[in-house]
């Protein structure tokens, strides 16, 4: 790996109930490094003591240039998911425990569906107890492949740019229907950056 280069640290849960499918995200950050974006780690995780571990190592010092955290995994409103079911569920309420303080300078990626279908006002909050820089998710179910496409555009982003703000427009600038189609959310904390959500006409 190429320690010069700011760094992404990956937790990938499973996808998959069969565990002789794998997709994986692993590709992702490899074509990351060849491209001399960004270093990586990469650890699969299926339980919340192995969550816990790797979470703590990512907070402390040893790792302190990997200021990007990805969480590829399933989710829900509020929720991530390493198993798919309720015994895998971390609550952003409980996760926000686990990084109360530890997050100055560094970016949280919710990699999963309708993570950030929350509140703005929580989602500064959450911004705010952990310190971090920027929160990035999404407020709507996103298709595995679509954002797999996204991620690549995204991350290269996270690894290089400094204000929330600034990543959104230009994500929503430069692939405005990836970002609308997926819901992108940038959580700051003082700011909150949606795209909008399609309308749909009543009924006549």
């Amino acid at each position: 790996m190429r320690e010069e280069l700011p760094g992404i640290f990956c937790l990938e849960g499973e996808w998959d109930s069969d565990i002789t499918r794998r997709l994986t995200v692993r590709p992702v950050l490899e074509l990351l490094e060849h491209l001399d974006v960004a270093q990586w780690i990469h650890r699969d995780v299926a339980t919340r003591a192995e969550f816990g571990y790797y979470l703590d190592k990512w907070v402390s010092e040893d790792y302190a240039d990997f200021g990007v955290l990805w969480l590829a995994m399933h989710g829900g409103s509020a929720v991530v998911s390493m198993s798919g079911d309720a015994h895998g569920d971390i609550e952003l309420d409980e996760l926000e425990e686990m990084l109360k303080g530890a997050c100055a300078g560094r970016v949280i990626y919710f990699a999963s569906c309708s993570t950030l279908k929350e509140d703005p006002k929580r989602l500064q909050q959450f911004a705010k107890r952990t310190g971090a820089r920027a929160v990035i998710g999404y407020r709507k179910d996103v298709d595995w492949a679509q954002a797999a496409s996204f991620e690549l555009l995204l991350l290269q982003e996270l690894a290089t740019s400094v204000k929330g703000s600034g990543i959104f427009q230009r994500l929503q600038d430069d692939h405005p229907v990836l970002a609308k189609r997926l819901g992108l959310v940038v959580a700051t904390k003082t700011n909150v950056y949606r795209t909008a959500l399609r309308s749909t006409k009543a009924a006549s």
